[in-house]
């Protein structure tokens, strides 16, 4: 009996033993955890074992991140695009055995870049060819949270099932927890669309296999979800909660519901309390079985999600370093860099891109660029338009980093400062208009523009009668704009632009001659009403008579003979 006794002892203990599948991530530190690099091909690896010797097992690795891995080999190659804190899993499968294993991994993270900012005014654009920029990269350390999640959901492509549909999630955020409540499941959710509810079974399998009933098989034939024949049809979104108030297989329906069971929250066919002690990291499996036909349902996705609570205990962060002594600024025209500083003297009009690059405490190469604009000096004013002799031409300078501007006008006058520049020009031809601007630091640029200036083309106006009062209208007798004709001190001033010299007289109905122009008395061009013009001796009204002659500045002239009649108030 004894023997028999000592047979069955070593059979269990070989029973035992022989379930001892684990499987573990290799290059683990003290804290278990990796270190890799953003955007860096990086090799994960895995070892299973049975019994302490090593199995070819196949692998599903989850990188917490959305993407999943499965291979046949114990290494696989991944890149993480983004920097953060992360937590991988490897699943294990070898014949009927499976393991699980978790590590935390952190992944370099770029510094905050956006402190970036250089000596340049922020009002301005760019900045003088030739003039210098200080780059300056300010980082501090950053820390990086691991925020675990206790909502955990797969999604597959909307397919039809046929006796079974069986779809997983890999929880892995609760260190070493159990189930110890059936609150620690908030709910489970299920989208789906059935045409038959009896003939369908939907139930959740724990990581060590124990199984809870969401819905059973049912006499009742109701619809789940709309079906649309040959389509998806609508699926709906039935939860599994503790705080419903009905299961699903005693829901009783009426006509007006169309034969379908809305959407929302159930109560589970067995409680959550089943799995009492089951681990909560690891394989959860939603398996739906159908007695139906293959067509008779879609299954789109299910989410399980955990009491929040649980969380609380298993956020880690990390802090990521930056060692400034040997971040490098490069470009054209760049100063050897010095605690994240350099000096940047762009070589070239337009953008010059200049890259700032660290390392942090992972050894990660991080980088970003920064794009310093050289402005070229340039100015608004005549452009393509005609010029005419006498206009007023508007120039300005349109460059940010000007501090002073200095004008040429191509003429014979001195230089002038400030901005913007007006200018009259009195004869015609071609004028070369200089700016030159300068910045605070003494570096200066130059733009020119020609203008060119021709004669307005020579026009007199036909005048019968003016009123010689004082009141500041039709006061002078002239053939051109009053604005270009006025008295000033009792004497005429200021010949229009376009005329170079009248020559002419007026005179009255006995012959004799009141007024005359001269062609050398070429800035004395209107006639006031009074003898010769001098304001004392005025004319009385009447009928004069005028013969005239305008020479006008592009090389033509202008003969005019008529009437004109003074009027003056009593």
């Amino acid at each position: 009996m004894k023997k028999v006794f000592h047979i069955f002892l070593l059979l269990m203990a070989f029973s035992v033993k022989a379930q001892d599948f684990r499987v573990e991530i290799l290059n683990l530190d003290e804290e278990n955890s990796l270190i890799v690099c953003p955007k860096t091909t990086c090799v994960f690896s895995a070892k299973a074992t049975l019994d302490g010797q090593e199995v070819a097992a196949t692998f599903l690795w989850d990188f917490d991140n959305g993407d999943r891995v499965e291979t046949q080999e114990n290494t696989v190659n991944y890149i993480y695009q983004k920097g953060g804190a992360y937590i991988i899993s490897v699943k294990a499968v070898y014949n009927d055995y499976q393991a699980l294993s978790y590590g935390k991994l952190k992944v370099g993270v770029s510094p905050y870049f956006s402190n970036y900012y250089n000596d340049i005014d922020k009002s301005f654009k760019g900045i003088c060819l030739g003039s210098k920029a200080v780059l300056t990269m300010p980082l501090n350390d950053t820390l990086v949270e691991y925020f675990p999640k206790n909502s955990f959901s797969a999604k597959t492509p909307q397919t039809f099932y046929s006796t079974s549909w069986k779809e997983f999630v890999m929880v892995k955020n609760f260190n070493n927890q159990t189930i110890t409540s059936e609150s620690d499941i908030k709910f489970v959710r299920v989208k789906l669309v059935h045409t038959n509810s009896e003939n369908l079974k939907i139930s959740l399998f724990s990581p060590d296999n124990k199984e809870v009933v969401l819905k059973d098989f049912s006499d009742k034939k109701y619809f789940l979800g709309i079906p649309q024949e040959g389509k998806a049809g609508t699926l709906y979104n039935y939860t599994f909660s503790l705080k419903a108030e009905k299961k699903l297989n005693s829901v009783v329906l009426n006509e007006a519901d169309d034969n379908v069971i809305s959407e929302g929250e159930y109560l589970p066919e067995e409680s959550f309390e089943n799995f009492l002690t089951s681990p909560i990291n690891g394989q959860w499996t939603l398996v739906l079985t159908s007695k139906g036909t293959e067509s008779e349902g879609y299954v789109s996705d299910f989410e399980i999600v955990f009491d929040e609570e649980r969380l609380l205990s298993e956020k880690w962060n990390f802090f990521q370093k930056y060692d400034l002594r040997r971040a490098v600024w490069s470009g054209k025209g760049i100063s050897a860099t010095r605690n994240a500083v350099a000096e940047c003297t762009p070589k070239e009009y337009g953008t010059t891109k200049y890259t700032f690059t660290v390392s942090d405490d992972f050894s990660c190469v991080h980088d970003t660029a920064v794009f310093i604009e050289v402005e070229k000096t340039q100015f608004s004013g005549a452009g393509d338009s005609t010029i005419f002799i006498g206009d007023e031409i508007n120039f300005e300078s349109k460059t940010s980093w000007a501090n002073a501007c200095t004008w040429t006008a191509g003429d014979d006058s001195k230089p002038e400062s400030g901005n913007p520049f007006v200018k009259v020009y009195y004869e015609k031809g071609l004028y070369q208009v200089i700016l030159e601007n300068s910045d605070l630091s003494g570096c200066s640029d130059r733009d020119t523009q020609t203008v060119k200036i021709v004669p307005r083309p020579l026009e007199v106006k036909e005048v019968n009668i003016f009123t010689p009062d004082g009141n500041g209208q039709n006061d002078v007798f002239t053939f051109f704009n009053e604005k270009d004709s006025f008295l000033k001190n009792g004497g005429l001033t200021k010949m229009p632009a376009n005329i170079r010299s009248i020559k002419g007289k007026i005179y009255n109905v006995l012959g004799q001659v009141v007024y005359k122009w001269d062609e050398v008395e070429a800035s004395v061009f209107g006639w006031d009403g009074t003898i010769g013009n001098n304001g004392s001796r005025k004319c009385p009204p009447g009928t004069y008579f005028y013969d005239i002659v305008v020479f006008g500045k592009d090389g033509n002239s202008l003969n005019r003979s008529g009437t004109i009649f003074l009027y003056r108030q009593k």
